[in-house]
């Protein structure tokens, strides 16, 4: 079984390029097309009637984008580009054709989507606690409890639902609460 993202390589596709604000997508348009990030970051996003934003999804290299489409007629959010990014963008009936005529593809499809289904759940769970310790704590118990690269703290920060700058106040509570631990640990022995 391959991953999702080389199914999509597979396909013959057309390089596309969105800059930074620019919309790829509306919620409501036909689905022609289905994606896969090359580069860059793009969310797909749903706006209520005060104008809030809520993003179901945040795809960054080598992530499909909106994948479920493949199954819909009409794109369920807004693909709002973060940054400039680079898609490869595959013919939706193409995908879908291959997927009804090979059963392996088919099976690949539906374990992407249900381990995406799992990842929704786990964000719900975080999202679902009040603190920025709280939240950033089941992020860390939840996921694989390593923390991201160096200069991709605000995406960790935008995971779990919270500002940036509330999570770097979290952040620096933990480094002294580590130095002072550090500190009385060594005068201990």
């Amino acid at each position: 079984m391959f991953d999702l993202s080389d199914v999509f390589r597979e396909f013959p596709g057309r390089s596309v390029s969105v800059a930074a604000g620019e919309t790829l997508f509306h919620l409501g348009e036909k689905v022609r097309s289905l994606y896969l990030v090359e580069r860059g970051c793009i969310h797909l996003t749903r706006f209520d009637a005060a104008g809030g934003v809520a993003v179901m999804q945040r795809a960054t290299a080598g992530m499909a984008l909106a994948e479920s489409s493949i199954f819909s007629d009409v794109y369920h959010c807004d693909a709002l580009a973060v940054t400039d990014t680079g898609l490869l963008r595959i013919a939706r009936a193409d995908l879908r054709q291959a997927a009804e005529a090979d059963t392996r593809l088919m099976e690949t499809i539906a374990r992407h989507l249900a381990r995406e289904v799992q990842r929704a759940r786990i964000r719900i769970e975080v999202l679902s606690k009040r603190t920025v310790r709280e939240r950033l704590d089941a992020w860390l118990a939840l996921g694989d409890g390593r923390w991201p690269e160096r200069g991709a703290m605000a995406a960790v920060a935008h995971d779990i639902g919270v500002s940036p700058e509330a999570f770097y106040r979290e952040l620096q509570r933990r480094r002294i609460a580590a130095s002072r631990e550090a500190g009385s640990t060594s005068r201990a022995e």
